[in-house]
């Protein structure tokens, strides 16, 4: 009797639950009677539906992102340098101001995306030449389904 007691209560609670998922997943209006497997295959089914808009949704999301970058980093560019004015560390940990103009001074721009840096990869970066610098400043980001990341790097050369 306790027994019959529980698994009444079991049953209440899966038929309760499943009309709880009729609300949830769209039917359509040809079905007035469902089966828990129909009913169930369905829920799977719009999940799975739910699951892939979520990941075009990112991936969307990730190309707007990208682009709104690039877009930013034009306009600076049109814009042109607004102070010419450039703080620079000494080999002591003091600050020192310098002016450059334009033509004294030229800038790349490297942005890389989901990639990581260990300590003496960012050493051998700040000290590579520029022609170094151009064979790598195509890079592009392969997005994985785990994560993004994204750093964008300005690097500045005297001439």
């Amino acid at each position: 009797s306790t027994h019959n007691e529980l698994e009444k209560n079991r049953r209440a609670h899966l038929r309760l639950c499943l009309e709880r998922l009729k609300v949830l997943i769209p039917l359509g209006p040809d079905c007035t009677r469902h089966t828990t497997l129909g009913l169930l295959n369905k829920a799977k089914a719009h999940i799975k539906k739910l699951e892939e808009a979520e990941r075009k949704s990112q991936h969307q999301l990730e190309n707007l992102e990208r682009e709104q970058r690039f877009l930013k980093r034009r306009l600076e560019q049109l814009q042109g340098p607004q102070e010419m004015e450039r703080i620079r560390m000494d080999s002591i940990g003091s600050t020192i101001s310098s002016d450059r103009s334009d033509s004294e001074r030229e800038e790349i721009e490297v942005d890389v995306e989901s990639t990581e840096f260990s300590h003496g990869e960012v050493d051998n970066i700040s000290t590579t030449s520029i022609s170094d610098i151009d064979d790598h400043s195509s890079l592009q980001s392969i997005g994985s389904d785990e994560g993004y990341s994204s750093a964008s790097v300005k690097l500045s050369f005297t001439s």
